[in-house]
């Protein structure tokens, strides 16, 4: 454990507990915008995130984003208490440091970053899922857990797709003896959108001696050749079909002549 979070936990530690009638008058003073009294009840109570936030720090996440987190959950929980309900405050805050802690924990664990409706449907799942297996020994089928989330078989296909564990471009595809572990994936997919010097110039070269070879033969068995390896050119476009004005007057005049 870092010296920061010692430092921090041994502060929260000297701030007091509050009794049910301090966590009722400080509600009172917070509703009318005291701000004293919203910073007490959050540092009063910063035990209880951290003791949530700790719960899931075998979920793979930094327990100092945890404890972030259930912070967060915490001054939500403040902001929004109404103690005219009769309930402690703790047992309110609970479930909002819970939701706050179990969306990041959601939000790490895909590589790609869902947005809060998914994540809260994948968390909805889980315990879905976990509520069939206690109560019948067996995994839901997917049509009865779309039933019990209330949600169609489609968008349930789509949230666990997105949701799927993606591949990195530097895992390994085979197996070498040498210590490096072979060939990764990102060096045997080809870049199609890129192209090095040298093969940039010898397509040019290549794509000059075919249009020379052209001029060579008749107009018969120029078009015989452009048809059967489907040669065009635009002469619009010279970036792609690069044509010089000479060329181009010459084809032009070759046009004008056969339309008479």
């Amino acid at each position: 454990m870092s010296t920061t979070l010692e430092s921090f936990f041994k502060d929260v530690s000297k701030t007091a507990l509050l009794t049910r009638e301090e966590e009722v008058a400080l509600s009172k003073r917070i509703e009318k915008g005291d701000q004293r009294a919203r910073d007490r009840m959050i540092r009063a109570n910063i035990r209880l995130a951290i003791s949530i936030a700790k719960k899931y720090q075998q979920k793979g996440c930094d327990l100092e984003d945890l404890i972030q987190e259930s912070n967060i959950g915490l001054i939500k929980a403040v902001n929004r208490y109404d103690w005219r309900r009769g309930f402690k405050f703790s047992t309110y805050a609970c479930w909002w440091i819970k939701q706050a802690v179990r969306r990041h924990v959601t939000s790490q664990s895909t590589s790609i970053k869902l947005p809060s409706y998914a994540r809260s449907m994948l968390w909805k799942m889980k315990q879905a899922k976990d509520d069939y297996v206690d109560e019948f020994g067996s995994q839901p089928t997917a049509e009865e857990l779309a039933d019990l989330l209330g949600v169609s078989i489609k968008t349930l296909k789509n949230i666990m797709q997105c949701a799927s564990s993606t591949i990195s471009l530097d895992s390994p595809i085979g197996y070498s003896e040498n210590s490096s572990g072979g060939r990764t994936l990102k060096e045997v997919i080809p870049d199609v959108e890129s192209q090095n010097l040298e093969d940039a110039i010898q397509n040019k070269e290549v794509a000059n001696l075919i249009r020379l070879s052209l001029h060579s033969l008749s107009e018969r068995e120029e078009k015989v050749i452009r048809l059967r390896f489907g040669i065009t050119e635009n002469p619009k476009d010279h970036i792609g079909y690069p044509i010089t004005q000479q060329e181009l007057a010459s084809l032009q005049g070759n046009k004008r002549r056969k339309s008479k």
